[in-house]
């Protein structure tokens, strides 16, 4: 079989098209999957406010469609601790998907509770 090089040309760049369109599907599922959440929890004891925390993330996942979570960054803040560590805890905020679930007043509680703040990822 002779093909010109218009037709080879042509040929080639339908292919290539076609490659190109099945990659982007992938892209925008692997975008989806990385989208990051903040979840807080408010507690009287630590590990109360991680059980708050964790109750959240595995709803916000649920809402997903996922059943799991990944941990991407965490922060737990006790009732004296510093001014620095409260605003690395509000920076964490910065980059995440707030959801109207997000309690974001766990930030500014000044009371004797514990924190948990969490980035998570849904899997």
């Amino acid at each position: 079989m002779n093909m010109s090089p218009r037709t080879l040309l042509f040929t080639l760049g339908a292919t290539a098209g076609l490659a190109l369109a099945g990659c982007s599907s992938n892209s925008a599922s692997l975008e989806m999957s990385a989208t990051d959440y903040v979840v807080t929890g408010l507690g009287d004891s630590r590990q109360e406010a991680l059980d708050m925390a964790k109750e959240r993330a595995l709803e916000q996942c649920e809402a997903q469609s996922r059943d799991q979570f990944v941990i991407q960054d965490q922060q737990v803040l006790d009732p004296n601790s510093s001014e620095e560590k409260r605003a690395s805890a509000e920076a964490m905020v910065q980059g995440g998907t707030v959801t109207a679930d997000t309690d974001l007043n766990v930030l500014n509680d000044d009371g004797d509770s514990y924190k948990a703040i969490w980035t998570i990822s849904c899997r």
